[in-house]
């Protein structure tokens, strides 16, 4: 009976563990197929002027299809030279990619991850070859795109300002009206007149009301919000309140963390923050939480500013965790990591420095709960 037993439980043992494996195959099957590591794939390439927000395993997309994804992110060999970006395609759609398609950039929705987006070229032109090089088309350039639209937000205030005033001169206008002062007054005696004023005056002082609402719509409407951050719409000098929490932190100047006027990591801005992770694990302060705060001269454009030191706060906090797992501070919690990008905005909430610091720089600041 017992070694009956002993049958049945060994067979149900290695049935069950062949569940089990046969599950955790088709998991990885899964995973693969969604690498594109599993079926039949072919390369091209494509090489932009900056490829911010890139990296290799983004997806590949032809037409709205899922077509691969982003194999490899080939440095510039010069200073000045564009970045290669080597894409991995499903062979199915090989017939469909030309020589003459287009690559570029895009974002999945108005704040989602980037993509590299496969724009069809003529039916007729030949397939293309495996690892040739295909055209490319520059990204719409945010830092313009929020020039124009903070411009136009500016002339929107300003039409705002002079129907308000004018809503103040037809105020005091009827109020002369009723007192019977001035040449109006005198002629208008009747109040049906009055008060068809009046209502006129309530109906203008709705309209600004509603233009005020659209305008606080249009306001939270990334990326047109970011104009409206040095304007304290939103206060981003919060992020640097923490009035119950010792802070501790390293500032480096931007000239020795990326070229002049961009945000990609030079070697030497790379072993810089070496130096910064190295600073922050000797702490020992696993419940830190960090912010990565760029700043640059008040006299850059300020929108173009915000643009770049918001990358440039990416950049440095991306390199922090994917080379030093900054982020990873045990099982059950995980260290917050922020990146916030200042302009030439000064916040109120840092105290002033003993010496003087250089206006275009990054600092990262450890923020410890006090008991």
């Amino acid at each position: 009976m017992r070694a009956s037993m002993g049958r049945w439980r060994l067979l149900a043992n290695v049935g069950f563990a062949a569940v089990v494996l046969a599950v955790a195959g088709f998991g990885l099957f899964q995973v693969a197929h969604r690498r594109w590591q599993v079926q039949p794939t072919f390369h091209v390439r494509a090489q932009f002027d900056s490829v911010v927000g890139v990296e290799p395993g983004h997806r590949v997309r032809f037409q709205g299809i899922d077509a691969g994804l982003v194999e490899k992110v080939v440095p510039p060999a010069r200073p000045g030279d564009p970045v290669e970006l080597v894409l991995r395609i499903d062979e199915n759609l090989h017939r469909l990619v030309r020589e003459d398609t287009t690559a570029r950039i895009a974002l999945e929705g108005m704040i989602g991850a980037r993509v590299v987006d496969l724009k069809p070229g003529l039916p007729d032109a030949p397939p293309a070859a495996e690892g040739s090089l295909i055209r490319s088309e520059p990204p719409a350039d945010l830092a313009d795109l929020m020039a124009k639209a903070g411009e136009s937000l500016r002339r929107f205030d300003a039409t705002a300002e002079q129907a308000r005033q004018g809503l103040e001169h037809l105020a005091a206008l009827s109020a002369e009206v009723r007192e019977g002062k001035g040449s109006l007054g005198k002629l208008i005696k009747d109040d049906a007149v009055y008060n068809d004023l009046i209502a006129l005056t309530h109906k203008g002082e709705k309209a600004v009301a509603d233009l005020d609402e659209n305008m606080l719509a249009v306001k939270q409407t990334w990326p047109i919000s970011r104009y409206f951050d040095a304007r304290s719409y939103y206060e981003r000098d919060r992020v640097l309140y923490r009035p119950g929490s010792r802070k501790e932190s390293r500032m480096l100047p931007a000239s020795d963390l990326f070229e002049p006027g961009g945000a990609l990591l030079t070697p030497l801005g790379k072993t810089r923050l070496d130096e910064v992770a190295r600073w922050s694990q000797a702490t020992g302060r696993k419940q830190a939480e960090v912010v990565v705060a760029a700043f640059t001269d008040p006299s850059d454009d300020p929108d173009k500013a915000d643009v770049l030191t918001q990358e440039q706060a990416d950049a440095v906090r991306k390199y922090l965790i994917d080379a030093h797992s900054l982020a990873s501070a045990g099982w059950f919690r995980s260290r917050k990591v922020a990146a916030v990008g200042f302009g030439g905005h000064s916040p109120t909430t840092v105290a002033a420095a003993a010496e003087p610091a250089p206006s275009r720089r990054v600092e990262i600041i450890l923020f410890t709960p006090q008991a």
